[in-house]
């Protein structure tokens, strides 16, 4: 028997989660995946990221990259590769599809990927963590194991999952109702939390979900609740990496964390002779960081992308067969300037950037802010799981557990808006996830100032 290849026709399939195969209403001129794009950028979930940590949480400096705009730019970036491949494999593409449609489809799963970051970023992410660590084994008594390990993992792939899936617009039922394609490339872990790494793409309330998707588009099997990535899935990681690499070095410039002439000078090093002395006439005199740096990013934007196609390239056999789910600039040699150039902008951040003091203590003090949500939240997410289940009214709820459900507002469980099966523990306690990870830092710092006691009445309501 030859090896599984997965097929396009499938792989770039139209039908919406959630719509349970209803006829696509006809959009001249603007395809599905178009309006993928359309509805992940007109969504709450999106328009929040304005006011989350890109990487230095509540930055003083507007110029510096929330996850809205770095979101942006890697759909741009993402967008050309999509479009690059397509023509690339234009003979491999079903009859009707198209480069526009491959770019369309990275274009909306690169704006969808960050949805489910916490706020304050990775520390956010951390902190999180630490607090279910500590207080799991007095909270989740009730829970089996797998379910246990589920919350513990606080995962944001997983977390822009269930958004796009499952709470985003129709609750429990499709989310954004995105195109199976998109959902397919959102996947860079396209595995659950039973898998038992560190990274995974699915909590196990969307288990059934995620095989759902990977049973639509084709995806190959390797192993139980675990499959290979979609082929467009490592075009959407190779932007998120091309950016996050580049832009928070020259966010570290626009804080004074780094020299403008450190960073220029690591870059220029990915070019040689005539074009990296054309690339620094184009450069202004006097302090003019932006403008610069600027000028720099577009040649290494268009060098990082083309490279990027070559490699995939290069490797599209073993990655149709479903044998390759790493990333795809690894396979670049690493004597290779856009290898140096990408993985020696994370060093550099990691050694530099990430260690910044201001940094540092905004993330310790996120411990704080969470340790007083989650308290309160998930007591009142387990108080109500006991009225939920209980068939003989005798569960009630205790005032402060009533206050906080009406604080949920709609991510408060009742029992109009169940998932299916009902409100377990588990499934109380995840939407309490929910609420704290949709939050925006300014929200998630005013919300537990307000529970804490220490602000009033007056403050301004983000």
């Amino acid at each position: 028997m030859g090896r599984i290849t997965m097929e396009w026709d499938r792989l770039l399939l139209r039908e919406r989660l959630g719509k349970n195969g209803k006829d696509i209403p006809e959009r001249p001129g603007r395809s599905e995946f178009d309006s993928d794009i359309g509805r992940v950028t007109f969504s709450g979930a999106f328009r929040r990221l304005g006011r989350k940590t890109q990487v230095h949480p509540m930055a003083p400096n507007d110029h510096v990259h929330s996850r809205l705009t770095h979101s942006m730019e890697v759909a741009y970036v993402g967008r050309a590769l999509g479009k690059e491949l397509g023509r690339q494999i234009a003979g491999d593409l079903p009859r009707g599809y198209g480069p526009d449609d491959l770019g369309a489809i990275v274009h909306a799963a690169c704006l969808a990927h960050d949805l489910g970051n916490p706020p304050f970023g990775h520390g956010g992410e951390e902190g999180m963590i630490h607090w279910f660590e500590i207080n799991g084994p007095d909270i989740f008594q009730s829970l089996s194991g797998d379910h246990k390990r589920d919350l513990i993992s606080v995962e944001g792939n997983a977390q822009g999952f269930r958004i796009i899936s499952q709470t985003e617009n129709h609750l429990f039922d499709g989310g954004l109702q995105l195109t199976y394609a998109t959902l397919g490339a959102f996947h860079k872990y396209p595995w659950t939390s039973r898998k038992g790494e560190k990274k995974f793409g699915s909590f196990i309330s969307e288990e059934s979900l995620l095989e759902k998707v990977a049973e639509k588009v084709g995806l190959v099997s390797t192993g139980k609740s675990s499959w290979c990535r979609h082929p467009l899935a490592h075009l959407v990681e190779a932007a998120d990496d091309i950016c996050y690499s580049i832009i928070d070095l020259e966010d570290a410039v626009e804080l004074k964390i780094l020299p403008f002439e450190q960073v220029a000078e690591f870059f220029l090093g990915a070019f040689e002779g005539a074009q990296k002395r054309k690339i620094k006439k184009e450069f202004v005199p006097g302090n003019n960081h932006r403008v610069n740096l600027a000028r720099l990013r577009s040649h290494i934007f268009d060098k990082a992308i083309s490279r990027t196609i070559e490699t995939y390239v290069d490797a599209y056999p073993v990655i149709m067969e479903g044998r390759y789910d790493g990333n795809i600039l690894d396979l670049l040699d690493p004597t290779d300037p856009t290898f140096k150039m990408i993985y020696g902008a994370k060093m550099l951040g990691r050694k530099e950037v990430y260690t910044d003091i201001k940094k540092v203590e905004m993330e310790i003090g996120c411990y704080a802010i969470f340790d007083i949500l989650l308290t309160d939240l998930c007591a009142a997410a387990l108080n109500q799981a006991k009225v939920l289940s209980d068939s003989g009214g005798e569960a009630a709820l205790s005032w402060k557990s009533r206050q906080v459900l009406q604080l949920l507002g709609d991510h408060a469980p009742t029992a109009q808006n169940a998932p299916r099966g009902g409100w377990s523990s588990y499934q109380c306690l995840r939407r309490v996830v929910d609420y704290v990870m949709g939050m925006t830092d300014n929200y998630a710092t005013y919300i537990s100032r307000q529970m804490r006691g220490t602000a009033f009445a007056g403050t301004q309501r983000p």
